[in-house]
């Protein structure tokens, strides 16, 4: 299961059935048919995508990518009379992950955090910029007020760090600090990178390759008041 694998099963299926519902003129009378592929090349590719992110939602999403994996494979593989055949069952939807908190308020800037285990897992994509500054502030001090026993922050893919997203970040290190809650960075991208050396600030934030370093990173060992 690849992106190149699902790339050439869509464009085989696209030759044999038509494009997928999200371009069709009208999307609530399309075939079950094409419906059916389009709810498994979205749960394949939410699949795909948490695995590159390095995302724990891996682990709930993988039984259902490789049940919906096979239903591509059999609609590629069997004569088009016979898929028109079969009886239409309604392939449903990814499953949902557990989420504390999920903002796409910001055309530039998502966030979303998820639990595992005791921490919070905070990750951002796009552009953390003056515009986009209040998304991330508030993601991250919804998290810290859910007194998690670590904050991991995943900045992989944060494409624009400004001076504004980087004094959220150290707003939110600082009240991490303050209350006893590690914070450490996950894969942090190459423009997070140049900006925490430009600005000296390499130091206060560790970072972790994957969310699974990153939850075990160690935690300490007195309460916290």
């Amino acid at each position: 299961m690849s992106r190149e694998g699902l790339e050439r099963l869509r464009t085989v299926l696209a030759e044999r059935i038509g494009v997928p519902v999200e371009h069709g003129p009208d999307p609530g009378r399309v075939e079950p048919l094409r419906r059916q592929v389009f709810h498994a090349v979205t749960g394949i590719d939410a699949y795909l995508t948490a695995v590159e992110a390095g995302s724990p939602a891996v682990v709930s999403l993988r039984a259902q990518a490789v049940d919906l994996w096979q239903v591509l494979l059999r609609l590629a593989a069997e004569p088009l009379e016979a898929a028109d055949a079969t009886p239409a069952t309604r392939v449903p939807p990814p499953a949902p992950v557990p989420r504390i908190e999920q903002d796409g308020g910001s055309t530039c800037l998502r966030s979303e955090t998820v639990r595992v285990g005791g921490a919070l897992v905070c990750s951002f994509s796009g552009d953390m910029t003056l515009d986009s500054g209040p998304v991330a502030a508030r993601a991250l001090a919804t998290a810290l007020e859910h007194r998690p026993d670590l904050l991991a922050v995943d900045m992989a893919r944060v494409e624009l760090l400004t001076s504004t997203g980087l004094n959220v970040m150290l707003t939110a290190r600082g009240r991490a600090v303050d209350t006893g809650i590690p914070l450490v960075l996950v894969a942090p991208s190459r423009v997070t990178v140049r900006v925490l050396e430009l600005t000296g600030t390499t130091a206060l934030f560790p970072s972790c390759a994957t969310t699974e370093d990153a939850v075990r990173y160690p935690r300490p060992s007195a309460p916290r008041t």
